[in-house]
C-alpha cells in the first residue's frame, strides 16, 4: 500500500532537522520509488551526504526503501517512498509528534514495573474507547493510519509498515507493542484481535477474528 501523497503546504514547523527535512520533502515531491540518483539530481551534494539522510529517515520509520527493477548485472538500485508518518514529520504534525512524545514517555515508566505490560494495554484499551463511537476493525485502520502506522489490509490481517515510535518500540517492546494492541481491540471492538510485533522484517501484523 503506497501512502497517499500531500501537498506541499505545511502548517506548522518539521521536528526533522533542515538538511533531513530538505531530503524528504525531495522525496515526497518526487513520489514513491524514487531512486538516488534522482535525489542528487534534485538537491545536488555529495550521493552519500543524501544516502546517510535516507538511512536516518528509515530508521526513524519515515521512509522505505524498495528494490527497483533490475537493469543488468549487480545489486538493483533502491527506490525511497516517504511514509505516512514520515508524511506527519514533515508536515509538523503536532498529533502524531505529541502522540510519540506521550507513549515514549509512558514506556519509560512503565517499563520497570512488574505488570507493565498489562497496565500498558488497559491504558491502550481505555484510550481507544474514548478514540470511537462504533468500533470496528475499519475504525482501527482509520486511527493507525491517522497516527502513522501506514496499515495494509489483507481480509481480517493488517500489515503496519511504519511505527511513529520505532525507537521507543524496540527499547520497550513489551511497553509500547501492548498499549498499541489494547488500542487496536478498544477501537476494533474485537477483544481477540492479536498485535504481533516485528512478525516479519520490516512489519508488525495484526489479526482480527471478526
Amino acid at each position: 500500500m503506497t501512502p497517499p501523497r500531500l501537498g506541499p503546504a505545511r502548517t506548522h514547523a518539521s521536528p526533522l532537522p533542515p538538511a533531513r527535512a530538505r531530503v524528504a520533502a525531495a522525496v515526497a515531491d518526487l513520489g514513491p520509488g524514487v531512486p538516488l540518483s534522482g535525489l542528487v539530481d534534485r538537491l545536488g551534494g555529495h550521493p552519500n551526504a543524501t544516502r546517510a539522510h535516507l538511512e536516518a529517515l528509515q530508521v526513524a520509520g519515515f521512509a522505505t526503501a524498495t528494490p527497483l527493477p533490475s537493469e543488468g548485472r549487480g545489486r538493483p538500485a533502491l527506490g525511497y517512498t516517504l511514509t505516512a508518518s514520515g508524511q506527519a514529520a514533515l508536515r509538523g504534525d503536532p498529533t502524531v509528534t505529541a502522540y510519540a512524545e506521550l507513549v515514549g514517555a509512558l514506556a519509560a515508566h512503565l517499563d520497570h514495573e512488574p505488570d507493565a505490560a498489562a497496565q500498558a494495554r488497559a491504558i491502550g484499551q481505555t484510550w481507544g474507547h474514548a478514540k470511537t463511537r462504533h468500533a470496528t476493525p475499519d475504525d482501527a485502520i482509520r486511527l493507525l493510519s491517522d497516527l502513522g502506522f501506514s496499515p495494509a489490509v489483507e481480509g481480517r490481517t493488517v500489515w503496519l509498515g511504519t511505527c511513529p515510535l520505532l525507537d521507543a518500540a524496540q527499547e520497550h517492546p513489551d511497553v509500547v507493542c501492548a498499549v498499541h494492541a489494547g488500542l487496536v481491540q478498544a477501537t476494533s471492538g474485537d477483544a481477540d484481535a492479536e498485535l504481533a510485533p516485528f512478525a516479519v522484517p520490516g512489519a508488525c501484523r495484526i489479526r482480527f477474528t471478526h
